[in-house]
């Protein structure tokens, strides 16, 4: 009966390999704070877009509501 051997294992990673993948995960770090940053441009825009109707005429003349202001019976 033979006994399965055991693969060796791989060598230890150079100099070269470890910079590179130091490299990697500081561009990983990097892209993921630039997709943070436009998520809360995008987040910040969408907000002013809706509080952009909060004057006066914005009931009757905004894009949503009103209704509740209209008189049929009125001229």
């Amino acid at each position: 009966m033979c006994l399965p051997s055991r693969s060796p294992s791989p060598p230890p990673p150079t100099k070269e390999e470890k910079e590179a993948e130091m490299e990697r995960e500081a561009e990983r770090e990097v892209a993921t704070a630039e997709r943070k940053d436009a998520r809360q441009d995008v987040l910040e825009q969408n907000i002013t877009r809706q509080r952009r109707g909060t004057g006066r005429r914005s009931l009757l003349r905004g894009s949503g509501g009103g209704i509740g202001f209209y008189n049929e019976y009125q001229d």
